[in-house]
Parts: structure tokens; sequence; C-alpha cells
């Protein structure tokens, strides 16, 4: 099980069907505890063997619900004294009375756990928030690593039938009440649009949907929230603008105009990440995403609310600030569908009160001043961390360094490392792009990962290491086939060009040990090819590459997920596309099958491949098979990063570099679907 992958939606059946379990396990022990202690009946040999398959499924419950270690502990137990032979009545009385008990503590938690949608109307056990999230404010530094969210629940976070997120499921559970009158129609206006708003919605037959975004395509209209001249004044009976705010630089405005556009008796459901007990609100601009990662706590986010202020500017554009919680909502409901006192949401309205502002009482003031300063505390307490961390490995940096900027012009001054220093010789970008586009040739690209598996070493989840990939990339990379192009990653020399983030971490890879396994494969007096053109991310870089497909026909090789070309118009002048799905992950597995389905199409055709590491070997051998294989890469998710503006995520798509790139949404395309012809994955 721990190798087969299976959809969030799968996992959710296993669990229901594990928990529907329990109860006839426990009656099972309930019947042969009577045999044993009141009628000193001893069980035969194969009902022991029952015994021990009912610990194996214990076991594996506890991991399938990611128990504590102490009940996973107490499962493990049983199943070892059960694996010997157990004789007399005493000895198989006790341990079927801890079977007994444990069932009742994996009921009891497990029973805790279970909840329904109310999305979707399924029974479900929530997915928690994707552990990236907390890992990466961490290592970046982020005072409030772990502290709580309102509305980003640490347990309950995402369905795992329809995919809606908590906020999504609370915001829909308001706009459950918010219904037209007669044969009326509510106008609503979706910011920046979440796939489960959206979907609820359309589906509602007495709401006028529209959404729109700054950057993102398919939306009714494309708006800069602060300026929304295109709207009428009080046009919208519902507004919902969640997760926007911290984006926006001058949010005073996008909340006046938000104010403007909305009917006198309209709802605007305003959220943004809230800490609870923080008050005051950060904010910074232009900053690098591992900056507004320790600042912020995410990498595109600029501003860091405080509830209070985030209320006052609300306040200010005009606003009358409902804060909705339990108690509005009412607790069983909180129960039943997986909220907690955390599940608190925001509806700003004009000229309604849907609850009544609470007045500053001496108790609840000291309630507040709690809570931050418990905030307060707990990143006192992650500062101290981080400083006792820094400090220590500050001593022992500092005094690397001290020794070796004493000794590092002897060093570099010795003949023998003059005599030692070489760079692969890589033509210009505008040179690669010039092969492939008017000699027609292939390119099979390396960058690290490529190395990493020729060396034996893990550095991607989506491709293990494999001996087989390993022999055929080196095959690949020794080769000196005229119509193919051997690109490599230009970083062996000057980085001046390149970004302060990407030099960086070009230089953190390549230490001396790492340059000297990779000069160990390369050869001196070869032309290699530049393997960052699929990288580029500026318009030039862009036209040009557009230009490699302009008016072809072409076989799109990608992994499951990947999706290039869909939500952008990279890929628009390519006279057609068919698409071969592939394994998100480890696709080497099946190359046979991909390669022998490739060969299935005319040669004429243009193949773009984005595979990881495998693209470089089956850019080879198509090519050498008469096709024109061009191994892309990250051309389509570079093309999204240039659109965004950042280096995030791509909710729909497929991505090795970003974090929890692996967690993917659905899609409705029926273009996309059309053009898949094949799918191994």
């Amino acid at each position: 099980m721990e190798n087969m992958k299976y959809s969030q939606r799968e996992i959710n059946q296993m669990k229901w069907q594990v928990y529907g379990q329990l109860p006839q396990l426990q009656q099972s022990i309930l019947v042969l505890y009577q045999e044993v202690k009141e009628n000193g009946i001893l069980w035969e040999e194969n009902v022991q063997a029952e015994l021990v398959t009912m610990a194996d499924v214990l076991c594996n419950c506890t991991v399938l619900f990611e128990m504590p270690p102490e009940l996973q502990e107490k499962c493990e137990q049983i199943r070892k004294v059960l694996e010997r032979t157990l004789r007399g009545t005493e000895e198989q009385g006790a341990i079927l009375e801890k079977l007994f008990e444990a069932i009742e503590l994996l009921e009891e938690y497990i029973g805790q756990r279970a909840k329904k949608c109310n999305v979707c109307g399924s029974d479900v056990f929530f997915t928690p928030i994707p552990a990236g999230y907390e890992s990466t404010r961490k290592q970046c530094g982020f005072l409030y690593w772990n502290a709580d969210f309102q509305l980003e629940s640490k347990e309950n976070y995402g369905c795992p039938v329809c995919g809606a997120y908590d906020r999504d499921r609370l915001m829909i559970a308001f706009l459950e009440e918010v219904r037209a009158e007669g044969n009326e129609k509510l106008r609503m206006l979706q910011v920046a649009p979440s796939p489960a708003i959206e979907r609820y919605a359309l589906s509602r037959d007495d709401i006028l949907y529209e959404s729109t975004d700054l950057m993102m395509e398919g939306v009714t209209f494309q708006a800069d929230l602060q300026h929304m001249d295109m709207v009428a004044d009080a046009t919208y009976d519902i507004i919902v603008c969640a997760h926007v705010l911290e984006h926006v630089e001058n949010d005073a405005k996008a909340m006046q105009e938000l104010h403007r556009i909305l009917k006198p008796d309209g709802v605007c459901l305003v959220l943004v990440p809230l800490i609870v007990g923080k008050r005051d609100t950060e904010e910074q601009w232009n900053c690098s995403i591992e900056e507004n990662w320790r600042r912020f706590g995410q990498g595109d986010h600029s501003r860091l609310y405080g509830k209070e202020d985030f209320i006052g500017r609300l306040q200010d554009a005009g606003f009358y600030v409902n804060e909705l919680g339990k108690d509005w909502f009412c607790e069983a409901f909180y129960q039943e569908y997986g909220f907690d006192d955390l599940s608190i949401m925001y509806v700003a309205t004009k000229e309604i009160a849907l609850v009544e502002q609470e007045e500053k009482t001496s108790e609840r003031e000291i309630a507040r001043l709690r809570e931050e300063n418990t905030l307060l505390r707990q990143a006192l307490n992650n500062l101290n961390e981080q400083v006792a961390k820094l400090r220590k490995a500050s001593e022992t940096n500092f005094t690397i360094l001290f020794h070796t900027q004493d000794n590092l012009g002897y060093e570099i001054s010795d003949r023998k490392f003059q005599e030692s220093l070489w760079y692969p010789n890589i033509m210009s970008a505008e040179d690669t792009f010039r092969e492939i586009i008017e000699n027609k040739k292939s390119i099979a690209r390396f960058g690290d990962g490529e190395f990493g598996i020729i060396f034996g070493e893990q550095r991607w989840r989506f491709q293990r290491t494999n001996e087989r990939l390993a022999e055929r990339l080196q095959e690949v990379l020794q080769s000196k086939q005229e119509n193919i192009l051997i690109g490599l990653n230009d970083f062996y020399g000057d980085l001046s060009t390149w970004t302060k983030r990407a030099a960086d971490g070009a230089r953190i890879y390549l230490t001396p040990e790492v340059r000297k396994k990779h000069y160990e494969i390369l050869e001196r007096d070869r032309e290699y090819a530049c393997a960052n053109i699929s990288r580029d991310e500026t318009p030039e870089g862009i036209k040009r590459k557009k230009q490699i497909w302009e008016g072809r026909d072409c076989v799109f090789i990608e992994g499951f997920q990947t999706r290039m070309g869909v939500g952008n118009d990279l890929f628009d002048n390519a006279k057609s596309i068919v698409r071969i799905l592939c394994p998100a992950e480890n696709a080497f597995d099946r190359y046979e099958d991909i390669y022998n389905e490739a060969l299935k199409q005319p040669k004429d055709r243009l193949v773009l491949i984005a595979l990881g590491p495998t693209a470089s070997v089956l850019a080879y051998d198509l090519a050498l098979q008469g096709y024109q294989a061009i191994d892309i890469g990250h051309a389509d998710l570079s093309y999204e990063w240039m659109l965004r503006g950042n280096h995030n995520r791509v909710p729909q798509k497929y991505s090795n570099e970003a974090p929890e790139g692996y967690l993917v949404e659905e899609i409705c395309d029926e273009v996309y679907e059309s053009q898949i012809i094949a799918d191994f994955h």
C-alpha cells in the first residue's frame, strides 16, 4: 500500500470502510471472549490466524489515520503477542481484552474525526492542511510558523471528495441562507475565484454569477480590484473576496471599490489570513519570495493583517463588519461539518447588521490581551530557537571563513590550480534556438536532476534513482549524433546574469566535489547546447520558444497533471496538439509503453516532452528514429510563473519545485480532454 498512489477520494473511501469494520470486529471478539472465558473453550489455530489478521488491520488503521505513536505501539504489541502460540484461557482471554480495548480507542479516535462535507454532502475524513506550509514557514524563519490561523484548519482543511477548503465550506454555508425572493436573481461577483465557490454559485438558479481577477484567464472580466471603473455603483447583491487583499498594495482603495459596487442590502464576504492573537498589521512590498515567507508566512503575500486593524480598515471604507462564528451557525452545525472555534468569517454590509457589534468590556479586552500574550510568547520561543541555531552555525562558519580567507590567495595562485581550471563550452541561448528552429535539431537537456540520477543520488521526489535510467542518461550525454543537441545548464562559470536566488542555488549545488563528478563525464573540447532555454522567463525568451512550434503539428508527451498550455496561450500558435499522458512520478517505469506509443505518430510532427530525466532519453531515442524531439522541461511552468510574477505552485499543474506542488486541483477542460490520445499514468 505504501508504494501505491491513491487519490484523496479513494483514501477517504478506505477510511470509511475500515471505520465501518470496527463494530463487527468488536462483536467477533465478544463472542470469542465468551467461549474462552465463560465456557473454557480454547480457540483453534485458524482462529488465531484470524486474530493476527485482525491485529494487522488495526496496525494498518493507525497508519492510515496517522494516529498518535502510543496507539500505533499498542496495536503493534498486540500483533507481536498474537504471533506466538497462546495456551490457556487466561492468556487467550487477556489478549482478547486488549484487542477489544484497542478497537474501542481506535473507534473513539476515528469517530471524533468522522464528519460530513456541507458542500458535496459526502461522509468524509477531512484532509489536514499540507505539511509544506508549516515546514516552509519554519524553515524561512516565520515567527508565527506554528500559530493558529482563523479558517485555516490544521486537521479539517480540505474535503477529499470535492476539494473545498474550510473557508469555502463556511462561506457556502452562509450563502445557503442568502436567497432571492420570488423570481428575482441575485447578482454575485467572486474576486480571484475559487473552484468550490464557483461550482456552488453556478448550481444556484437564483444567482447570476460573475468572476474577476487581474491575471487569471477564464474569468468574466479581468480587472484590478483597486480600479473597478467598469462596474457601476451598487451592482452586486453578493461579493466574495477571500484571501485577496493581502496581495493588494492599496487595500484601502480596494475596500472602497468593494463598498461602492455592493448594493445597499448586499453582503460582501471578506476573508484574509488572520492569526489568533495578532493585532497589528505588517506589510512590505517587492520582497523576495523567501522574505515574504519569513515576514508573512506565504511566498506571494505582502501583508499580514492583525484582526483589529483589518476590521478597522473595512469600517474606514464604510462597511459594517459582521463577525460570524459558532454562535451564528450553531454548535451542532460546527460539530457535524468539521468546524471549530477558529472557524470565523467576516461579512461586510452597508445598511444591515447580521450581528450586533460587541461592546468592549474589560473581560473581553482581557481575553484578547491573553490571546495576544500567548502568541507573542510563542513567537519569542520560536525566535530564541532560531537565534540559537544561527549562533551555533555562524560560530562554525566564521571560523572556517577566516581560515579560508587567510589561505585563499595561496590556493588560487597555485599553478596546479590554474592548470586544472576549465569550464564546459556552452553555446549561447540564441545559437541553441537557431539550431532547433532553423536546423530542426532535437535536444536532450541535463541539469542537476539528470546528473543526480547518473551518480545514484536522489534529488527529486518524482523520479527515484534507477540504474537503467542512469546508464541511458550517460549514453545520451556522451553521444555524438549530428541531429541531437546535448544541453547543459550554464552554471559552471560566470553567474552575473543570473538572479541572486538562482545564482545562490547554483553555488550551493555546485560544490567542488559535485563539479569534479560533472567534469569526469563531460568533455573539454565539445560544444554543448544551452539547457536554460526552457526556463527563460523574459518576453524575448518566450517569443523565441514559441517559434519552435510555430505552425507545427505537435505531440505533447507529459506527466499526468503537467497540462502544458492549459490555461495560458503559450502553445496557441501551434497548428495542432495531441497528448500522451505519462505517470507524474517515476515515468521511466513505463518507458517502453511511452516510446512505442510515440512511434505511432507521423515523423513530421514535433514532439515536445516534459517528463523529468526520462525526457532526455526519450528525446534522444525519438531523434534517432527521425523525429524532431524537444526536451521542453519547465517551459510551461516558467511561463505561468512569469505571468504570475512569482514561483509559487500553480494549483492546476504538477510542479516539483514549489511547496506542495504535487497537490494538484482537478480541472474540467473539454479541449484538453479531446487532445489526449494515450494515457499511461
